[in-house]
């Protein structure tokens, strides 16, 4: 097998009001927020020691923002690729609304969502697995064509953790289990046609280690 070696950061994108809310994101465009913009410079402040080949992101803005954000401290002339395979999971009739509005409406579907979230069906919305095939299908062909080493993907929470889970072969219980923070870095090492995790959840360029335990992601 000839050995195609790459590094690939995974990035979750920086803070939104959305988040500070805890309302579903999903397709809706909400952008950085001023949090999240000093997350995004922080990262890439932290990351300029990496040469990137090529970033990757998700064509949402909060996405985008961050990978061009990131793409400003970079000392070579690296290029942001919209990808929308990396688009965030589509949450239909959940967007923009809060946590506990949607389990008062929707009880069955939200528990479902919480205890086996593969199987839990949103109205006009995306099934998990959907969204992992997508995404995995783009990182797989992103391996395979780019002639590039270090490629950065800047995309959502839940593509995270989806695509963490297929490196992995983590099975559909443990996504919940795989914490994913604002602006956190993920670091994975493809080699022999083959990932293995270098860092996971990474974002002490970002909080005190002290501060950094049983945060909702």
């Amino acid at each position: 097998m000839k050995n195609n070696k790459k590094v690939i950061f995974l990035i979750r994108h920086g803070n939104t009001e959305f988040n500070k809310k805890k309302l579903f994101r999903g397709h809706f465009d909400v952008p950085l927020d001023s949090a999240g913009i000093k997350q995004a410079e922080e990262t890439g402040k932290f990351l300029k020691v990496i040469n990137f080949d090529v970033i990757f992101s998700s064509p949402l803005s909060r996405a985008f923002k961050t990978a061009e954000i990131i793409k400003k401290y970079q000392k070579n002339n690296v290029g942001v690729i919209r990808e929308d395979g990396f688009m965030d999971l589509n949450f239909g009739d959940w967007e923009g609304r809060g946590y506990d509005e949607v389990k008062s409406e929707y009880p069955e579907i939200f528990n479902m969502w919480m205890r086996e979230p593969y199987k839990a069906s949103i109205p006009k919305g995306e099934m998990l697995y959907d969204a992992q095939k997508r995404s995995w299908e783009t990182l797989k062909g992103i391996v395979a064509d780019n002639a590039g080493s270090f490629l950065a993907i800047v995309t959502h929470r839940i593509i995270n953790k989806l695509l963490i889970s297929k490196m992995l072969d983590i099975g559909e219980s443990g996504i919940w289990k795989i914490n994913q923070d604002p602006c956190c870095i993920n670091i994975f090492e493809f080699n022999y046609g083959y990932f293995f995790v270098s860092k996971l959840n990474y974002n002490f360029h970002l909080v005190d280690i002290k501060d950094s335990f049983f945060k909702i992601d």
